[in-house]
């Protein structure tokens, strides 16, 4: 997985792990343990009132529904918009809060209070082209990207660096580049899918109530006459 997208894809899984603390289960029944042994804990709640509120920012609007995504003129897809909006943010589970002035626009990501990125980029053609990004762990930065948008080449250049969370030192620093193009899906893929097709044509099954044609009757095989006996004493 390139460096550009790892923190958007840290940052978006966060939500299978919100999720589940919003699924609540009714209690098992209670069973005696078992003489000398300790009860099991179970998963301790998250409860509202003891998350982090996450703060109201200036021109900040919020929302608990996610990023909408849209393709780009060149078939990438990049966020649009955000779904859900919301006047005051819960702590519990993923918020979204964006900021828009002009054609620039800044978004951050929190989890259950706690601030896990901030993404700052433009806005061209309707969808969002990140130049910098920010990503926590613990509330804590860990790493950082700028990325610049080559339009000559159609390429853009993002370089991470890898920060300690404890100490706030560069770790190390890496570069990449990716085309504005999407992927191009390889060759033997390709025919693999067309083989494919060509192995289910040969196993179709008939639609309900329609018969298949019998076979066509094989041609009639001709009786062969019986050899004429030899004459005795050849």
């Amino acid at each position: 997985m390139k460096r550009s997208s790892l923190l958007l894809v840290v940052s978006l899984t966060m939500l299978v792990v919100t999720s589940c603390s919003k699924d609540e289960t009714a209690p098992a029944p209670a069973t005696a343990p078992a003489p000398g042994a300790a009860a099991a804990k179970g998963p301790t709640p998250v409860v509202e009132g003891q998350l982090p509120k996450i703060p109201i920012l200036p021109g900040y609007k919020y929302y608990v529904g996610g990023p909408l995504m849209k393709k780009d003129v060149h078939g990438r897809f990049r966020i649009a918009s955000f779904n859900g909006e919301v006047e005051q943010p819960p702590s519990r589970g993923m918020i979204f809060g964006a900021k828009r002035d002009g054609d620039q626009m800044e978004y951050r990501v929190w989890g259950n209070g706690v601030l896990l990125g901030v993404h700052r980029g433009v806005m061209r053609d309707g969808v969002f082209w990140q130049t910098y990004v920010e990503g926590y762990r613990s509330g804590k930065l860990m790493a950082r990207e700028n990325t610049v948008n080559d339009d000559t080449i159609k390429r853009s250049k993002t370089k991470h660096e890898d920060i300690d969370p404890e100490t706030g030192e560069l770790i190390r620093t890496t570069e990449s580049s990716v085309s504005y193009l999407p992927a191009a899906m390889p060759d033997d893929l390709e025919d693999e899918d067309e083989e494919e097709e060509d192995e289910g044509a040969g196993n179709m099954v008939p639609a309900p109530g329609v018969k298949p044609a019998a076979p066509a009757p094989s041609a009639p095989v001709a009786p062969v006459a019986p050899a004429a006996p030899k004459p005795a004493g050849e």
